[in-house]
């Protein structure tokens, strides 16, 4: 029987709300993956996937009630739209479009059972702001460079060939590689360095069947974020409930860096207070760190952590060659915790090109 009502949460819970399904509401909803550069930086995420509010009547306001301890935060992404987000813990919860009325809501947030019946992956749009085509490469289905059908249909630039060498990465004053890293705003800033010589050892034999904090390693040296030599760093997707919550998405791209090589513009070490970052703890020991005015997931860390890795939230990174970043990472091939995933369906098509992706 076709559910009446969706609910939804954050991950601290001081925003949860209600979505009416009217009886003529078609299911399940059309889900749609945006890569366009504002969803990037004011999320975080590689791409944001979410889904167009009902309404009640077809031309009446849309049916989600929020009930709130603490009002969500509005930011202004553009002229057209605004975004919403838990001032607690980050997570995003829908965009609004002030002239028409339209409200899209953010997939990860849904509570309940059985979402790949409510949501079903419909197409990829703005696919060009990734450069790269982003995370659409491993999820197959229509990519439009700009607003579904009304655009050209983006063709994903050709794979490298084995060995070739990538293109020098630009260098700042003709100084050490970086790689720089922003939230939507600019309230956070950073860059990144590369490993340097001391790092690099014999090579990682990662074991893709293990999450990245089980990799296996080839001496007590070794360190499990390096890949390529040890000269990238290892990234991730994530589909724990804890990020899917305290970011409103299915799916969390994450890039693995040891702290001494995440810098703040003045060259200083990272701060975890700086600028507009806030901080939200959902259990001891760790942090999820989100900008307090656009509402960006930036940071993920825990205490004792071999190599003191932080997570890097990798839609933030503003790599040359595309929102993949892949002169920098190396992205393993499976998706963590694929088992606790709230919209299997999707998830299960993210793993398995993921895959398909890696073994080519």
């Amino acid at each position: 029987m076709a559910p009446s009502s969706l609910s939804l949460s954050c991950a601290c819970r001081a925003i949860t709300g209600t979505i009416t399904l009217p009886p003529s509401t078609p299911l399940p909803l059309a889900l749609e993956i945006c890569h366009c550069s504002s969803c990037r930086y004011s999320s975080g995420q590689l791409a944001i996937s979410g889904f167009a509010c009902p309404r009640a009547p077809s031309d009446g306001p849309p049916t989600l009630s929020i009930t709130s301890k603490t009002q969500p935060v509005a930011y202004k992404t553009s002229e057209y739209l605004v975004r919403y987000f838990c001032a607690s813990c980050g997570a995003s919860i829908y965009m609004y479009v002030p002239e028409s009325g339209d409200m899209e809501v953010c997939s990860g947030v849904l509570e309940g059972e059985g979402m790949e019946e409510v949501l079903r992956f419909k197409q990829h749009i703005f696919v060009e702001d990734s450069g790269d085509g982003g995370m659409s490469v491993w999820v197959e289905g229509p990519r439009w460079k700009g607003w579904g059908e009304k655009s050209e249909v983006f063709e994903i630039p050709g794979v490298k060939e084995a060995g070739e060498k990538p293109r020098a990465a630009e260098k700042e004053g003709g100084g050490e590689r970086r790689l720089q890293g922003h939230c939507h705003c600019r309230g956070v800033e950073f860059y990144v360095t590369p490993p340097n010589e001391e790092e690099r050892g014999p090579l990682l034999v990662a074991d893709d069947n293990k999450n990245e904090s089980s990799q296996t390693q080839t001496s007590n040296n070794e360190k499990w974020w390096l890949r390529a030599s040890n000269t990238k760093y290892l990234a991730g997707l994530c589909a724990c409930n804890s990020c899917r919550l305290a970011t409103g998405f299915d799916i969390q791209a994450w890039a693995f860096v040891p702290r001494t090589h995440i810098r703040q513009l003045d060259g200083k070490e990272v701060d975890f207070k700086m600028g507009t970052l806030k901080t939200y703890s959902h259990t001891p020991g760790t942090c999820r760190d989100f900008c307090g005015k656009c509402g960006a997931t930036v940071f993920w860390r825990c205490e004792g952590r071999k190599g003191d890795v932080i997570d890097i939230s990798a839609g933030l990174l503003d790599a040359a060659e595309g929102a993949r970043a892949e002169e920098w990472l190396e992205w393993r091939t499976k998706v963590s915790f694929e088992e606790c995933a709230a919209n299997k369906g999707l998830v299960a098509k993210v793993a398995e090109g993921l895959k398909k992706w890696g073994d080519s």
